[in-house]
């Protein structure tokens, strides 16, 4: 976690004079010669910011930085981002580059080697051209034998992972990957003939689901705007990722395990709901889960009936179930104190 003493100090040093409102600080938006003390918003803990005058998306610390030096020289910022943690979480440009050139990157030709075989998808309505686009097939040898294969791209259009979901219904696990998950965005960089997927998504808003079948179901159901977080963790690439695009409302689905005692999918829910308060108003995020265990599992009604939940997501609703369900977790020694520092903001805005 970044030091809000370090983020406090070059603030301070640029002439922002904060005013402390518990996880966050409001000032002027001195990078615009702005006087309102109350228009910029920035969270303590990652340097997230938003200027509500100008309503802008919320914005990686970096940015703010670029605003008020006038400049976007990397000798010149890295004078201020000069701490790890804030290099980290703020440049979140470089820091992707950086990933790229460092971490195993896979041939192309890999794919010539998967079998053209969608019939396990067919049968669960994904059709064939949806699973054509996603450039994935069935494995006959190596780490992803038996495993319907589907190639994970990063935004250079290199193959950077493989994510397979076993076919025989036997094996212990049924996801693998190949790669290093917390740096995957998918399925946003998959290479299309017009560009990518991301490109393709002309929505304000995301929908976050757990595994690449849930986003498969999705898209087939017209719901073009999905990200897979490969787990119950939104991981910190995914999370500025997705404040780099500005979406408006963020959708947290993951699946919805009702039907036991333990519903894994929204106490997962309910801990990323926390996290993302460190870049997010608690307003942009929604928790919607699938009316069936996941959106495999869900017919056409189904999609409508969870399309209409959506929309009847309201605002009190959404709190209580968080702060509610974030206590029970609490008592059971399931969350973390700094997660359960987040509810107090909550509170303080009913």
């Amino acid at each position: 976690m970044i030091n809000p003493d370090s983020i406090r100090s070059v603030l301070e040093d640029l002439g922002y004079k904060l005013r402390d409102k518990g996880p966050y600080w409001q000032c002027a938006a001195v990078y615009r010669g702005g006087d309102n003390e109350t228009a910029l918003q920035i969270y303590k803990d990652s340097g997230t910011w938003k200027d509500y005058v100008n309503d802008t998306p919320f914005q990686p610390f970096r940015q703010l930085l670029v605003l008020t030096l006038g400049t976007n020289d990397s000798k010149i910022l890295n004078k201020y981002l000069n701490q790890d943690e804030i290099r980290f979480l703020s440049d979140t440009k470089k820091s992707s580059t950086k990933k790229a050139e460092t971490e195993k990157i896979y041939p192309e030709e890999w794919l010539k080697e998967l079998l053209p075989h969608y019939q396990f998808y067919q049968d669960r309505g994904i059709n064939k051209k949806l699973l054509q686009s996603f450039k994935g097939g069935y494995a006959t040898k190596g780490h992803m034998y038996q495993r319907y294969t589907f190639p994970i791209y990063n935004r250079h259009g290199q193959i950077h992972g493989f994510s397979g979901r076993d076919m025989t219904g036997k094996k212990s696990a049924k996801w693998k990957h190949m790669g290093k998950k917390a740096t995957w965005l998918y399925p946003a960089y998959i290479p299309t003939k017009d560009g990518n997927f991301l490109d393709l998504i002309d929505s304000n808003f995301i929908i976050i689901v757990e595994s690449i079948g849930d986003c498969l179901n999705l898209m087939q159901n017209g719901y073009k705007n999905v990200v897979v977080s490969f787990g119950l963790d939104i991981s910190p690439t995914l999370a500025c990722w997705i404040i780099e695009q500005g979406y408006e409302k963020i959708i947290i689905s993951f699946n919805n395990d009702d039907n036991k005692s333990d519903n894994r999918g929204l106490d997962a829910a309910i801990k990323n709901y926390l996290k993302l308060l460190n870049y997010f108003d608690p307003d942009v995020i929604k928790i919607c889960l699938p009316t069936q265990n996941d959106f495999g599992d869900m017919n056409e009604q189904d999609f409508k009936d969870w399309s209409n939940k959506l929309e009847k997501v309201k605002r009190v609703d959404q709190r209580k179930l968080v702060v509610t369900k974030a206590r029970k977790l609490n008592k059971q020694n399931k969350i973390s104190k700094n997660l359960m520092k987040k509810i107090a903001l909550i509170e303080r805005n009913p």
